[in-house]
């Protein structure tokens, strides 16, 4: 903890709520000493980071800043860009077809085979270009500079493509038209110079990208160079620009072809030698996170699966790069060429017109251009890191394929049996049991729809900034099912409808305001480190819920699973019947359920070992190892409130460490970047001794299963603090980017760490059996 001091430590009692009282004093007081040299800097050192829109500058626990991003807006923007993107794409893919109908049959029967695979091949560029369009203005919403040049390239290469497919086929007496006062000439004109500036955009793009994997990784990969070709980059395409103009206009010019020759034959010769240098900095990267994976992730003892899986991106994202790079760059640089063969061999250089397909130059080098624009629109979905998933495409159709195949066979069967074997206890009731408690998910469409009806329909006098989980229980979701179709049941069912499984259980704290476990399965869902964004810009807001759902829909997470105990546990058989806390908005005492179904608490019989046999809240340990069984991928989300009074909470930090003892994925999300560095000191006296459940008999019941407190304590100290930590792993979620040079800069420390420790001699090793023997 910065600034601490252990005697300010040792005045703290052993009550972990005075503990963190006394931490977050010195915290006050340290902020205070240094708030007048800070406050002139502050606006100016204020900066929203890339994924997550979090700020550098702490803003305290406010949940809802004054400026919020309207999405709704940036919902409606996008919507309108797409749609724009559509008509164009599929006014060039009909192109064809519209002047077809319109003049007749004409050329098309003089049409050879050949002429029909390109038509057909360019169309399905245009289609496979619309398609990335779309993903990019539908899914990446975020307000990161980088994504939205990365979205502006994709539409600009997407339009040049399209331009391409409408120069390359003008039919009949339609394109001789307009050929006759020259709309072809300069449309093919235009489609080549917005070609050059394309390309010129996306060098840009994979340099800038380069620069922020170099600051990462703290190692040299030769960016200065690549940033020192900007200028004779720009400079030659703007003066082959101009020479093109020049002969397309002039007559008796077309010896300044020859510059224009000349000038792309050092493009191509360039592009080449980037490649060259751009992957060999990838391929160091891939290394140096291939150690990484060797000695200090997937394979490490103690690696949480969090890690493991930062890891594994990165290794796939460097793995690709290094082979997409070259391909990339390659097919940019034969487009060029294809340019400059067009241009020697044109006996129409005064036109300049693409179309037809006489000349086979020439729809050679419209087609290598559309299949470079293409790919580099695929390219740059790579490069947004949006789209590197938690499993590589070959083990995601490994996956796919294993299920189809074992689909009613006998092996499936086989399957089933071990898993249902794997997890039991041997009691049938109990078992039975917690294979009904697994099968409680609630999606996040569902959760969405409830979240909406509060503050309407159910608890109309509902405040986000000041109910509370437990709040919500007992005023809206417990009422919710008390007399459902379903019986007295959980909430899950009411809400869903049948039983299903969850892919993620949620880990939360009831003292933690409902909106924020809301934000943060959204925040989750959408890929987020942190909820702040989600709370600052008042997703969650009825205005605001469509443009939510409609991008969780185009992500494919709006029907993503979670297991959350206030909706799996069914609150009509344990603690409906209790009286709530005053309600902190009417200042009045909700009335408790009413409902008549037995109560069964953790010491009602009958009994199991000393506990309940129908008690649906002592079984959490075997509906994750259940849950694990039935799914490798299923993981756990904590969803820390902005006190961090999750980790005091007995029955989160036993979940917590059962996930990590089962190799779970964890993944942690916090309100915000300077809210976690706030609490880490706080977080490092962690003490379960110290820690408490609503109900005294379950506190009893985690302690009793713990034998060696101490070293329990350390193995969450080291759970959340350690190399491969949750915090560690949290940290870097904020910045993909950076989140992959640090691995690969890890990685590369353990090279040089490995490679300076001695090296046994092959005297020695053949000296070594001797002495054992001699021995």
């Amino acid at each position: 903890a910065p600034h601490c001091t252990d005697a300010l430590y040792a005045m703290a009692t052993e009550d972990a709520d005075g503990m963190k009282a006394v931490y977050l004093t010195n915290i006050d007081l340290e902020a205070s000493h240094y708030s007048n040299s800070s406050t002139e800097n502050a606006d100016s050192d204020t900066e929203v980071t890339a994924d997550s829109g979090s700020s550098s500058e702490s803003e305290g626990h406010a949940l809802h800043p004054s400026e919020p991003v309207r999405w709704s807006w940036v919902r409606r923007r996008a919507m309108i860009r797409a749609s724009l993107a559509a008509v164009l794409a599929l006014f060039a893919v009909l192109w064809p077809v519209l002047t077809f109908l319109v003049n007749g049959p004409c050329e098309a029967k003089e049409y050879s085979v050949t002429a029909y695979v390109v038509m057909a091949y360019t169309t399905i560029m245009s289609l496979i270009c619309l398609r990335l369009v779309i993903n990019s203005e539908m899914t990446w919403w975020l307000s990161s500079p980088f994504l939205v040049l990365l979205r502006w390239h994709i539409l600009l290469d997407a339009i040049n493509v399209w331009l391409f497919h409408i120069t390359l086929h003008p039919l009949c007496t339609f394109r001789g038209f307009l050929a006759d006062v020259h709309f072809f000439g300069w449309l093919s004109l235009v489609t080549q110079m917005f070609f050059w500036m394309n390309k010129f955009m996306g060098f840009s793009i994979i340099t800038t990208h380069l620069v922020m994997l170099e600051r990462a990784f703290d190692r040299s990969l030769e960016t200065k160079f690549l940033r020192t070709l900007y200028i004779p980059f720009a400079l030659g395409l703007v003066t082959a620009s101009v020479f093109l103009l020049v002969v397309h206009i002039g007559n008796g010019l077309d010896w300044l072809l020859f510059g224009v020759v000349v000038i792309e034959l050092c493009v191509v010769m360039s592009t080449l030698f980037v490649a060259v240098l751009m992957t060999r900095g990838f391929l160091m990267a891939l290394r140096s996170a291939h150690m990484e994976m060797s000695f200090g992730g997937s394979r490490a003892r103690g690696a949480s699966a969090a890690v493991q899986q930062l890891v594994n991106k990165a290794v796939r994202f460097s793995k690709r790069m290094v082979w997409e790079t070259p391909l990339n760059l390659t097919l940019v640089a034969l487009a060029f060429f294809c340019h400059v063969m067009w241009i020697v061999s044109d006996q129409r250089t005064e036109e300049n017109v693409l179309g037809g397909f006489d000349d086979p130059p020439e729809v050679i080098f419209a087609v290598v251009c559309m299949t470079s624009l293409t790919n580099c629109a695929r390219f740059g979905s790579l490069l947004s890191l949006v789209e590197v998933s938690e499993e590589s495409t070959t083990a995601q159709l490994r996956r796919t394929m294993t299920t189809l195949v074992r689909t009613g066979s006998a092996a499936s069967k086989q399957s089933s049996m071990s898993f249902m074997e794997s997890w039991q206890t041997g009691h049938k009731e109990w078992d039975e049991k917690t294979l009904d408690l697994a099968n409680r998910a609630i999606s996040l469409r569902a959760l969405l729809e409830f979240y909406g009806t509060l503050g309407g329909e159910r608890m109309p006098h509902f405040d986000p900034a000041k109910h509370t989980t437990q709040d919500v229980v007992r005023q809206a979701i417990i009422p919710l099912s008390c007399g459902s179709s379903h019986g007295d049941c959980a909430a899950a069912m009411v809400l869903m409808g049948s039983a299903c499984l969850p892919d993620r259980m949620v880990t939360h704290s009831w003292s933690n305001l409902f909106s924020c476990l809301v934000a943060a399965v959204v925040a989750d869902a959408l890929d987020q480190p942190s909820y702040e964004k989600v709370l600052r810009d008042q997703r969650l807001a009825q205005s605001e819920l469509p443009a939510l759902r409609a991008e969780l829909y185009w992500k494919k997470k709006l029907d993503t699973k979670y297991w959350i105990c206030c909706f799996a546990v069914n609150q009509h058989a344990g603690i409906c019947s209790s009286t709530p806390r005053m309600d902190p908005v009417t200042q009045t005492i909700p009335k408790p359920c009413t409902c008549s179904h037995p109560k069964y608490w953790s010491d009602t019989a009958p009994l199991r070992n000393g506990q309940s046999v129908r008690c649906e809240m002592n079984k959490f340990d075997d509906m994750m190892s259940c849950l694990s069984a039935k799914n490798h991928r299923f993981g756990q989300l904590i969803a820390v409130d902005t006190d961090f009074n999750l980790f005091t909470r007995a029955w989160c930090v036993a979940e917590i460490h059962r996930a990590q003892l089962m190799g779970m994925p964890q993944r942690m999300s916090i309100y915000s970047e300077a809210n976690l560095k706030e609490h880490e000191g706080w977080l490092q006296h962690l003490k379960v001794e110290t820690m408490s459940a609503s109900n005294p008999s379950d506190t009893e019941l985690i302690l009793s299963k713990i034998d060696d407190k101490q070293q329990f304590n350390e193995e969450l100290r080291s759970l959340i603090f350690d190399e491969n930590g949750l915090i560690q792993a949290c940290h870097a979620g904020f910045d993909k980017v950076a989140m992959l040079g640090a691995i690969a800069q890890r990685g590369a420390t353990r090279v040089v760490r490995h490679r300076s420790q001695p090296q046994p001699t092959p005297r020695d090793e053949r000296s070594e059996p001797s002495r054992n023997g001699g021995s």
